[in-house]
């Protein structure tokens, strides 16, 4: 008896192990990143319960970037559809369910959904099958969407559109386009070459050669009249010069008088002015005997002297001096007035 009561006990605790349920195992710690895609996830699809479906589209893209997940593409290819870019949605629809089809884990409600919303898009859309050259950009509005070869037909919305093609070296095609929904046609555009630019147009350049300077007027041939302050109605000879510019202040010249038979070195040197200049002039007179003079003698004189220049080469002068001389010649005033040749 006391042996079939343990037996009887060993049996009641094998059956109440067999019966106990398994406990299932902790499920795995989200990394970092599952735990960001989720966040955006959530975010995504408060922005869609408030009908805000360009905010929720942005949060969809970048969780599914971050964790790709099929189910994610049925979200982004809603978000689309609600913001009428008909053809990105029918490209996620169809994304979604071939990776649903290929053994992707998705609800089978999310299947049904996704079938009817893509059929209801195709219905209201219309298709463009355009032919065009290989390497060919296609643009639909002005937005580019892609080089040909591509895949067709394209998805468009119902209204009116133009398509043009670009290509290098060739003259842009076009066409425009009214379709309703259902519609699908095909367009082929041929590209004919772009005319050849004209070449450049040569230049001709004319270079002058800048003329070479004549440098400054250093010497000078001068004629003029000459007589004395204090006896103008008594007095006055010609007489002739020349001169040297040793600087552009500073002169020597030689004055000859023709009838008194005399010379005058001179030294001037300019104060100020350029075609109108002012100069300080001294000079050593020397007069020589001739048939009224019965000796030869030598003064000094100190004077100014105004030039008037009409051009580089041609002057006007008047000069006048203070000259004393020895052996009771005493002080005279000569004055002198005559024109100037610079070359």
């Amino acid at each position: 008896m006391k042996q079939t009561t343990v037996l009887l006990g060993c049996l009641l605790a094998a059956s109440s192990a067999q019966a106990a349920p398994k406990k299932k195992p902790p499920p795995a710690e989200k990394t970092p990143e599952q735990k960001e895609a989720d966040r955006h996830f959530k975010s995504g699809v408060g922005f869609f319960t408030d009908q805000k479906y360009a905010e929720a589209l942005a949060e969809f893209e970048r969780a599914y970037e971050i964790a790709p997940a099929t189910i994610v593409l049925y979200n982004i290819a809603a978000c689309h559809r609600y913001l009428s870019h008909y053809s990105d949605a029918v490209k996620y629809y169809r994304r979604f369910l071939d990776e649903s089809e290929g053994g992707a884990k998705v609800p089978a409600d999310r299947i049904v959904a996704a079938k009817a919303e893509l059929d209801d898009i195709l219905s209201k859309i219309a298709r463009v099958s355009v032919t065009a050259p290989d390497g060919a950009e296609v643009m639909v509005d002005g937005q580019s969407v892609g080089t040909m070869p591509l895949d067709m037909p394209l998805i468009v919305a119902p209204g009116e559109h133009k398509v043009v093609v670009k290509l290098a070296g060739k003259k842009d095609g076009d066409k425009a386009l009214k379709l309703a929904s259902g519609d699908e046609v095909s367009v082929k555009i041929n590209l004919a070459d772009a005319p050849k630019a004209p070449p450049p147009e040569e230049k001709v350049v004319v270079v002058h050669e800048p003329e070479a300077p004549l440098g400054p007027k250093v010497f000078s041939i001068m004629a003029g009249f000459g007589t004395n302050f204090q006896q103008v109605a008594k007095t006055g000879v010609p007489d002739l010069g020349l001169g040297y510019a040793i600087t552009d202040r500073l002169e020597v010249a030689l004055d000859v008088t023709l009838v008194a038979y005399a010379v005058m070195p001179s030294v001037r040197v300019r104060l100020a002015g350029d075609r109108a200049s002012l100069h300080l002039i001294g000079a050593v007179p020397i007069a020589f005997t001739d048939g009224s003079m019965s000796e030869t003698w030598v003064s000094g004189a100190a004077g100014l002297g105004v030039r008037i220049k009409a051009t580089p080469s041609l002057a006007l002068h008047l000069e006048s001096y203070a000259s004393y001389a020895t052996k009771g010649h005493g002080l005279t005033f000569p004055a002198f007035v005559g024109g100037e040749v610079w070359f």
